[in-house]
């Protein structure tokens, strides 16, 4: 375990989970859920961890607050219109997301070979999602405050490695990305290990994902390969959605310029 001095609310939602393990053995995102609540997180706690002014090739911060081996406790900062990839959490089997501000917060799930929303919603303030290796998600900040979220994942059969093998869904390119980096857009290839042929996603998923992908390459500086990355993107739009929609072809593109 790396040896950090926490705040008091972080060292108790620590000491909590380890006692949780030793005592129960096995835990679930809804036993996990209780534990995270029952620490009483303050926004202050998180403070010491904000990572507000990261490259800006990634989507947001991401600080490791506690690594036990068999979970990791890490804290997120969100800077508006930021929002992660479409992903999953590796071996996680056990975990939490709770929101310190209103965020917009987006399930799928894979119905016929084909990616689809399950629930659309903003986690207000203190709000917690449970989370799995089986849950696919999305994550941003469509407010104009910046604000950050507290992230827990454990694993049952492991102790170490928590979060690796997760899995982004790069839309665009009809793949699924296995990776032990961040759920972030555009992943540079030596965080990337492995491809496998991904779901498509239904129109109302990939218009969603267009929006969010394109205003994150136009934060980019302008290069080659980000216009490159935005052609793609388009190519795809109008490959699935040409003749099936009553959104003309031409009006994608004015919204895009």
């Amino acid at each position: 375990m790396s040896v950090k001095i926490l705040s008091k609310g972080l060292e108790s939602l620590v000491q909590d989970l380890s006692e949780a393990i030793e005592k129960e053995g096995n835990l679930s995102p809804k036993r996990a859920c209780e534990i995270v609540n029952a620490a009483k997180i303050k926004v202050e706690d998180l403070e010491p961890y904000a990572d507000f002014d990261h490259p800006i090739a990634d989507c947001y911060g991401r600080k490791l607050v506690v690594d036990n081996g068999n979970f990791e406790v890490m804290v997120m900062s969100w800077n508006p219109d930021h929002y992660s990839s479409i992903h999953n959490h590796g071996y996680t089997q056990w975990g939490v997301v709770q929101a310190f501000g209103n965020t917009h917060h987006m399930i799928y799930h894979v119905k016929d070979n084909e990616l689809r929303f399950s629930k659309k919603e903003i986690l207000t303030p203190g709000g917690c999602v449970k989370v799995n290796n089986k849950f696919i998600h999305q994550m941003g900040n469509a407010t104009t405050a910046r604000y950050m979220t507290l992230h827990v994942y454990g694993c049952n059969d492991r102790n170490e490695d928590i979060t690796a093998d997760a899995q982004n869904y790069d839309l665009e390119f009809d793949r699924i990305s296995h990776t032990t980096g961040g759920a972030f857009f555009n992943l540079p290839k030596s965080e990337i290990y492995d491809f496998e042929k991904g779901p498509k996603p239904s129109n109302e998923v990939l218009l969603q994902y267009m929006h969010l992908v394109m205003n994150y390459y136009d934060r980019q500086p302008d290069s080659l390969e980000i216009q490159e990355l935005k052609r793609n993107l388009l190519r795809k739009v109008e490959q699935q959605l040409a003749g099936k929609t009553n959104l003309g072809i031409n009006q994608i593109k004015l919204e895009l310029n």
